[in-house]
């Protein structure tokens, strides 16, 4: 009976050491479809949450790269204005601890990245040429455009 009991309380600590160990796991990403790839990255980066953020950057050419990304920090995106060929994928990602979209405002609603948290990203492939301003729908003053030529 007593070997018993032992047998049952070696197994319970062995479930709970378990149970930690597999708590401590990340879930990586989720598809939002065809237009673009949204990811979760919920990593502690508290101490890249101290340091400066870098000066925001306006009318980028990037027309050499076939990525880029753009950053959302401070309410605002870097570089807020660019210019890519096309095919190029661009890379949202969220450095703010406030939630934030890019949503286009074109006739067409190219793309949007529903709402991203902080160190999510959100990527998409400009495939036509044309001007694709969009902004933040949680946060309209928050604008830019990404020009494909």
């Amino acid at each position: 009976m007593q070997s018993n009991i032992k047998q049952i309380v070696i197994f319970a600590i062995i479930a709970i050491g378990l149970s930690v160990l597999l708590a401590g796991c990340e879930g990586a990403a989720k598809n939002t479809g065809e237009t673009g790839r949204k990811t979760s990255g919920n990593h502690d980066n508290s101490a890249m949450h101290n340091m400066p953020p870098p000066p925001p950057q306006a009318n980028v050419d990037a027309t050499g790269k076939n990525e880029i990304q753009i950053v959302i920090e401070n309410f605002g995106y870097s570089p807020s204005d660019v210019t890519i060929a096309p095919g190029t994928k661009v890379t949202w990602i969220n450095k703010d601890e406030a939630p934030h979209t890019a949503t286009s405002t074109s006739p067409d609603k190219k793309f949007n990245s529903g709402g991203l948290d902080t160190d999510d990203k959100f990527s998409f492939v400009f495939n036509d040429k044309g001007d694709y301003p969009y902004f933040c729908s949680l946060h309209p003053q928050m604008k830019a455009t990404i020009k494909v030529k």
